[in-house]
């Protein structure tokens, strides 16, 4: 891939009315890290905002978390639809439906279908629960654990069609204590993850990425 800045900053022209970037945040469970991602927008301290909070779970908690805070709040059903490519269809819409620039999954335990990866090239971000390319999938947290790693981390990237791979964009290493169980890890793990996908969300908010191959350089502030 030759070198891409992806759109951020003035690129886009249809921002909110205060020329924030809109945000779209796919989630499957609590929504803690849709949480730190509102609490980052309302506090101002990136340049963002969430337009739309879309579930594949109807009981997600991150629904109402995004309801009390005045957000659309999507649930998709999976099984409304014949095709995955259909459900994966209907997500873009809801996406589009309410002018997202950028889409977050944060905690969203699917494999994005390339209807929506295609609808927003270079533009779709996931958090991870570990270093990648160590410890890819769901169980990244314990699997580290139990491999007997020193220090694990999280990671930031661009998706692609294969899961849990895509440019990175941030990472940060946790330590695994001698005396750390997986629920205190995963605590760690937690916390870090608040941190940098603010972090991320808002260097993008700011055109500050820029793709090369498989790197992603971070641009000096403008």
């Amino acid at each position: 891939m030759d070198d891409m800045t992806i759109p951020g900053g003035e690129l886009f022209d249809n921002r909110d009315g205060e020329g924030r970037l809109r945000v779209g945040v796919l989630i499957s469970g609590s929504g803690t890290n849709l949480q730190a991602l509102i609490d980052a927008c309302e506090r101002h301290e990136i340049n963002a905002t969430v337009a739309v909070v879309v579930s594949n779970k109807h009981d997600a908690f991150g629904l109402e978390r995004a309801r009390k805070a005045g957000i659309p709040a999507v649930f998709v059903d999976r099984t409304a639809y014949t095709t995955i490519s259909a459900y994966n269809h209907a997500i873009a819409e809801a996406l589009d439906d309410h002018a997202v620039e950028l889409v977050v999954m944060a905690g969203y335990m699917r494999l994005l279908g390339q209807e929506v990866l295609h609808a927003f090239p270079g533009r779709v971000m996931n958090l991870h629960p570990a270093l990648l390319p160590a410890f890819p999938g769901a169980s990244g947290i314990k699997e580290a654990f139990d491999y007997g790693a020193k220090v694990t981390g999280v990671t930031v990237h661009f998706a692609d069609e294969h899961f849990d791979r895509g440019p990175v964009i941030a990472q940060e290493v946790v330590r695994i204590a001698e005396d750390d169980t997986v629920a205190t890890l995963e605590a760690k793990i937690h916390a870090v993850e608040h941190g940098l996908i603010v972090e991320a969300v808002g260097l993008f908010a700011d055109g500050r990425l820029e793709i090369d191959g498989r790197k992603v350089r971070v641009l000096p502030e403008r």
